[in-house]
């Protein structure tokens, strides 16, 4: 029996959560149904009675029809959940590792000291009763209890023989920390949207540091155990639920190739109630190293992303995220019931009988249904406090309407839910006392859990089924109520006392609600509106009756657990053999080893570093980019080498670099190089836009600063050659909604300018052109190809270059050294070519290893600069420092073009960060 939703509240011995559908053809998409007054005239009474009888008609020959097809169709839908379709999907000889909190088993024990092993039914079991038949199967988890060390072997092997399952044997500490503690007492509550307070008044700390130790010790127990047991080349880990978290990031480090799954069947809260967990950046950590994650709604996919986004400073899509050079996919896969077991216990005999005897005990009365766990979550006292409103606003309905409500209790020895339970007695002692008479209560309040025969009997014969759940994953019991009431669907097969199927009356909160559009849905906290759709549920005519149900049926019949488990095996199966194509163009990483023997071999090398987010990490103030001491000594001694020439590129003004690099032998370029200087302790700033004209920052200024008075968070710096309009401090998805319009409307203000717009990382920049940093680099190469220069060098031409950057700025330095590297392939110009479109797939040049040459894959992708004019802005890469020597002899340096982070770039490498450069040019030491 199935009476809880998919969110799979806490309770003592917790069950399987139900589950859910992915990527299917998308739900319907239709207006919702207005739930006032006014729906009971929109349908039903402007109809004449022969164009109602019509109506239905029609309806009974939709649904043969329906039933036709699918008879006839029979094979393709079945494809789904066929054996050959599955192999198929996942490939031969695969094995599925299933992973959640708890096993599908309970250990009872008898009175004579022995125990035996009972299989649970439902949820996760009976979902994937399709999936086991066709894949080679094993799950791991928790068997309930505490399992003495003795016993441990004998179980383990028992549970493996007789029911492929895998125990983690945890003890009763970790257990009441970890699951109680952190899983139920923490993330479920705020996943429903119950804010943490830090502090309890009168007791102990709500979050306390030991609980999520206990999370992260119980998360390594199951890591090992998937780990005990895993095949490499045949195995894919299914992982379940909020209680493992950090699972993907233990497997991952424990085996960086492992195919990672993980779903989560309750709601991801957005991502302003998810920042106020201390271990947020933790958990999402801990997730993104899977393959695929997936989410019961696309709402709950975009609380993801949105709290990835703004945690992790990170840019989405709504198909995946890379982060740590790890492409994680997201999926939106709303989990089903299983249709054809609901619709054959419904037949049953023993449900039949007990239909027959609620409907004469019930006799002349409407039925109003609930079923749901004793939790602050599923909005019981709000339903009965519609209910009130709707007796006293109709005492036309008083004697005429019951509510049979099912409250399974849970956590009882929890507080909270003890004054739950009793402010839910209260409130049906209130009505019933109200509004009832010594022959009828309109409330039959059952507070405990019943027979699976009785659940279907009420599914059955209930009028109307009431889920007003405040916040929940799916809620599987409208699944159920439609698929019970589909006997009465169709005149012909309908008693004669019956209007029809039964109305569903769905909280828009709960995650069905988004799938179930012939629902009547409501807002639960709205009292007045859930009474307005009672009396609507109430009063609807049969022909909307048996609309509003064809609709839910179609739904979910197709919809099922099995094809919900199926298609979410597909979607993973496609993201382990397609990987996101911009992943599997990516960079290399950069082969440091292969640096240092180039580095020791050369005689004459040049180094380009960009500065901010290369060097230093970016920070919002110029003033706080100042480098480390342990970046000034790594520079230092790299420029004591006279073999070494450093150049430092930065937007920075050059005050700044003055000020903190001035001292050292090395080459700056301020403003992106407007100006630089050379190496050299006489030589002095140059600029390479002395003639260029400044009055267009009249212009682009006040467009700025319209922009900064309407975004918090931003603000302006204003250099000698450009405007920079800096977001790193505003909101995420708002900063970079106003950069894109900002350049749009500098783009209209500036289009017969010669100008560029660069969008950098959390930056804005206008400026000239002709401003490049390739300029800068076509000049420093130019002074290294002079004879003073090689002879300096002991005759040797450059023969090492090593360029690093990490943004859209630095995009032409290595599209400049590509194509400069690349005339070495060809004859000598007779004229000077310029540096425009690469060529496509060059071969290495003799003297340069293979890997050297950035992939083609990335030239076509590497982000473009937004430029105002058609040009491009770079150098032309001629004279000497193409490559031809004082002496005629034309030599390829060894290069290194490399991209801070794995992005698409004309870079032929990367290293992750700022931190990992400074360990690899530290080496070169």
């Amino acid at each position: 029996m199935s009476t809880r939703s998919s969110s799979g509240g806490p309770a003592n011995v917790e069950p399987m959560p139900e589950l859910s559908v992915n990527n299917p053809p998308r739900p319907e998409i239709s207006f919702p149904i207005n739930t006032g007054m006014r729906s009971t005239q929109t349908t039903g009474e402007n109809y004449s009675e022969q164009e109602q009888t019509l109506l239905s008609e029609i309806q009974d020959l939709q649904r043969q029809l329906f039933e036709l097809k699918a008879d006839n169709d029979a094979g393709d839908e079945d494809k789904v959940g066929d054996p050959s379709d599955l192999e198929t999907i996942m490939g031969k000889d695969r094995r599925l590792i299933m992973v959640s909190n708890r096993l599908p088993v309970s250990k009872v024990d008898r009175a004579d000291g022995s125990y035996e092993l009972v299989m649970s039914s439902g949820g996760l079991v009976s979902a994937l009763s399709g999936v086991q038949k066709d894949l080679d199967f094993i799950w791991i988890g928790w068997i309930g209890c505490e399992i003495d060390e003795a016993e441990q072997p004998e179980l383990r092997r028992r549970l493996l023989e007789e029911h492929n399952c895998l125990p983690v044997f945890l003890s009763d500490d970790i257990i009441e920390r970890y699951y109680n503690g952190f899983s139920n007492g923490v993330l479920w509550p705020l996943f429903h949207y119950v804010p943490l307070s830090m502090y309890k008044a009168g007791t102990e700390r709500k979050f306390d540091t030991d609980l999520w130790e206990a999370y992260k010790e119980a998360n390594i127990a199951f890591a090992e155990a998937v780990m005990s047991i895993y095949q490499p080349k045949t195995d894919l880990i299914w992982v379940h639920d909020y209680h493992l978290m950090r699972l993907p990031a233990e497997l991952r480090s424990r085996r960086p190739k492992c195919r990672i799954a993980w779903y989560l069947h309750t709601p991801f809260p957005t991502s302003e109630i998810y920042r106020i967990l201390p271990v947020r950046r933790e958990l999402l950590e801990g997730l993104l190293k899977a393959d695929l994650v997936a989410f019961q709604t696309y709402d709950y996919a975009r609380h993801f992303l949105s709290a990835c986004s703004r945690v992790l400073e990170i840019e989405s899509s709504p198909k995946g995220v890379e982060y740590e050079n790890h492409y994680c996919a997201i999926g939106v896969h709303p989990i089903g019931v299983d249709a054809d077991y609901i619709r054959d216990q419904c037949k049953s005999e023993g449900v039949k009988s007990r239909v027959k005897e609620l409907e004469e005990t019930f006799a002349g009365r409407k039925i109003l249904l609930g079923v749901d766990r004793l939790d602050y979550i599923k909005g019981m006292p709000h339903k009965l406090l519609g209910l009130e409103l709707f007796l006293a606003r109709h005492p036309e309905w008083r004697g005429k309407v019951t509510l049979i409500q099912i409250g399974v209790p849970t956590r009882e020895g929890v507080p909270e839910y003890q004054k739950l339970g009793q402010q839910v007695n209260e409130l049906v002692g209130r009505i019933n006392g109200t509004h009832g008479t010594l022959e009828y209560s309109p409330i039959h309040y059952i507070n405990q859990s019943v027979p699976q025969d009785e659940l279907f009997a009420i599914y059955r014969m209930a009028d109307v089924c009431l889920v007003t759940s405040v916040r929940d994953g799916m809620n599987l019991v409208s699944h159920e109520y439609v698929v019970a009431q589909e006997e009465w669907a169709g005149e012909k097969s309908r008693p004669s006392g019956r209007d029809g199927p039964g109305v569903l009356v769905l909280s828009e909160f709960a995650g069905s609600a988004q799938s179930l559009s012939g629902a009547v849905r409501v807002n639960p906290w709205n009292t007045e509106e859930l009474a307005a759709a009672i009396h609507t549920a109430l009063s609807l005519r049969p022909i909307e009756r048996e609309l509003r149900h064809n609709k839910l049926y179609r739904y979910v019949s197709t919809h099922t657990a099995a094809y919900w488990a199926t298609m979410f095996m597909g979607e993973f199966s496609d993201t382990i053999r397609s990987k996101r194509v911009s992943v599997t163009k990516a960079l290399p990483a950069l082969n440091m080893k292969k640096v240092v023997n180039a580095y020791e071999r050369a005689r004459n090398r040049l180094i380009v570093c960009d500065y901010d987010g290369t060097l230093t990490k970016i920070q919002t103030l110029p003033q706080l980019a100042q480098p480390a001491p342990a970046l000034i000594d790594i520079l230092k001694t790299l420029s004591a080498d006279p073999r070494n020439t450093i150049i430092i590129m930065s937007g920075r003004e050059r005050r700044f670099l003055e000020s903190w690099l001035g001292q050292l032998r090395v080459g700056l370029a301020a403003e992106y190089g407007f100006y630089h200087r050379l190496p050299g302790p006489d030589s002095e700033w140059q600029s390479i836009g002395e003639e260029i004209e400044l009055s267009w920052k009249e212009l682009v200024a006040p467009i700025m600063k319209y922009f900064t008075e309407r975004t918090p968070g931003t603000y302006i710096e204003s250099k000698e050659s450009s405007l920079a309009w800096h977001f790193k401090d505003a909101d995420p998805h708002f900063g970079a909604w106003q950069a894109k319009d900002m350049q749009v409307s500098m783009e209209d203000v500036l289009s017969n300018l010669p100008l560029e717009i660069i969008q950098g990382n959390h930056i804005v920049e206008v400026r000239h052109r002709a401003v490049s940093k390739a300029r800068v680099l076509e000049a420093v190469l130019e002074h290294l190809g002079t004879e003073a220069s090689v002879q300096a060098h002991g005759g040797a031409e450059v023969d090492f270059i090593f360029c690093v950057g990490d943004d859209r700025s630095d995009e032409d330095m290595f599209q400049f050294l590509q194509t400069w590297k690349d005339d070495f392939n060809s004859p000598p110009p007779s004229a000077t070519p310029s540096a425009t479109p690469l060529p496509e797939g060059p071969s290495p040049p003799p003297g340069v290893p293979p890997g050297d040459a950035a992939p083609a894959a990335n030239k076509t992708e590497a982000p473009p600069v937004s430029a105002v004019s058609s040009s491009a802005g770079l150098p032309e890469a001629g004279g000497l420092s193409r490559g031809a020597s004082a002496g005629g002899v034309r030599r390829c340096p060894t290069m290194f073009n490399v991209h801070i982070g794995n992005d698409a770039s004309l870079a032929s490498s990367f290293v992750e960060n700022t931190f990992e450069l400074r360990r690899g040019v530290g080496a070169l030491r």
